[in-house]
């Protein structure tokens, strides 16, 4: 029987308990199933539980709990992605997703209650969408295994989180006079490695991860550029190791400056003292450009972190993270006129769509050249920059 009760926030809802029958086991089968946002719905879904009882009989797979579904999937899943990514992906789950459903039984998990793990995550998470992605895997595993038929992540309204003005106008960028603030502060740094990595960081546009994971081998003197073909990541019992690249398109070629390649030089010739003092061989094919002083080991992923930040706060620049530098670099080939295309290939994005979505929107001289251009036509029909 189909009934609408209030929730506790005052919202209305509709529920029903159904007789399902007796089992193998001569013991009656009652369910309770609450959540549903019309009575149409739960109409549906005792339909729904009903004809699959007539066809497929009681499960003993209904007393499966979220969490051990998630343990069977999850097996599977450590073979098909690389160890950083496992990695990543099972803190996620294990800090977000399991202690929110990991104890319901699985066939229990209505839309409703999917729904209000989305809504309580998308003020909080910038990622709360890949959090209902993730959740959704393991009941799309569920299905496979038919101990469900339905997916309830299937049936929630996403969320669109709410900015505040604070947030929505602080961009993690800089722009190009801030940007030559910041590398003016790295020509009187008194830590040589730390200046060369950020000037690298920022005229190369990499990622944090390619540019700790680059070998003196993979620097072209000759021709001035890096290539880059590994990064280091965190794997198991936070190991750190070299792993190909985020992409195939991430592995590249990236030319630099002459000013840039002139400091990694300095830099070199520095490192080889530094390193030869605590009986090190830096002269090995294998050399990375950037190691720990301690050992020559990699450096800790969070170090860079707080290298800009000391910087920073030292300087009175603005506050961007170690990503921003790489979103300063594509503002900066923005405004000078390189396209879509030239900045996808520099920074190794697999799709283009992913730089437009990423990267056009950001630059506030854009924005201005595209209204200027607008008008111009308007008033007079010509187009800027045309002759």
């Amino acid at each position: 029987m189909i009934k609408k009760y209030t929730k506790k926030d005052g919202s209305t809802a509709y529920m029903f308990k159904a007789y399902l029958g007796t089992d193998s086991e001569g013991k009656q089968r009652f369910t309770t199933r609450r959540g549903f946002r019309t009575k149409k719905q739960a109409n549906l879904e005792l339909s729904r539980l009903k004809v699959d009882i007539s066809k497929n009989g009681f499960k003993k797979s209904d007393k499966m709990t979220f969490q051990q579904v998630y343990d069977l999937w999850v097996v599977n899943y450590e073979l098909t992605v690389k160890e950083s990514t496992f990695v990543k992906q099972t803190e996620q789950y294990r800090v977000h997703i399991l202690p929110f459903f990991g104890d319901t039984l699985i066939s229990k998990i209505t839309p409703a209650v999917v729904q209000k793990f989305a809504n309580e995550k998308v003020n909080k998470f910038v990622r709360y969408r890949e959090f209902i992605s993730n959740t959704s895997r393991i009941f799309d595993y569920a299905i496979k295994l038919k101990l469900i038929n339905t997916n309830p992540c299937k049936s929630i309204t996403i969320p669109k989180a709410k900015k505040d003005a604070v947030n929505k106008n602080r961009e993690n960028y800089f722009s190009r006079e801030e940007m030559l603030a910041f590398l003016t502060a790295l020509e009187k740094h008194d830590n040589l490695k730390i200046a060369t990595f950020f000037r690298l960081l920022s005229m190369s546009s990499a990622r944090m991860g390619e540019i700790l994971g680059l070998e003196w081998r993979s620097v072209n003197f000759e021709d001035n550029y890096i290539s880059i073909t590994q990064t280091l990541a965190r794997g198991k019992n936070r190991r750190l190791y070299l792993e190909e690249p985020k992409t195939s398109s991430s592995t590249r070629d990236i030319p630099l400056d002459q000013i840039t390649m002139d400091w990694l030089k300095k830099w070199r010739k520095k490192q080889r003292e530094e390193l030869l003092i605590i009986g090190h061989n830096s002269l090995k094919p294998d050399q990375l450009v950037f190691s720990s002083a301690m050992d020559n080991s990699f450096i800790q992923l969070s170090k860079p972190r707080k290298w800009l930040q000391t910087i920073l706060k030292q300087e009175n620049l603005k506050t961007i993270t170690i990503h921003g530098l790489r979103h300063s670099g594509a503002v900066m080939m923005l405004e000078s006129g390189l396209t879509l295309k030239d900045i996808q290939d520099r920074l190794g994005h697999s799709d283009i769509s992913i730089t437009s979505s990423y990267y056009l929107h950001i630059s506030e001289k854009r924005k201005r050249e595209t209204i200027d251009q607008m008008t111009d036509y308007i008033n007079s029909g010509s187009i800027s920059g045309s002759k």
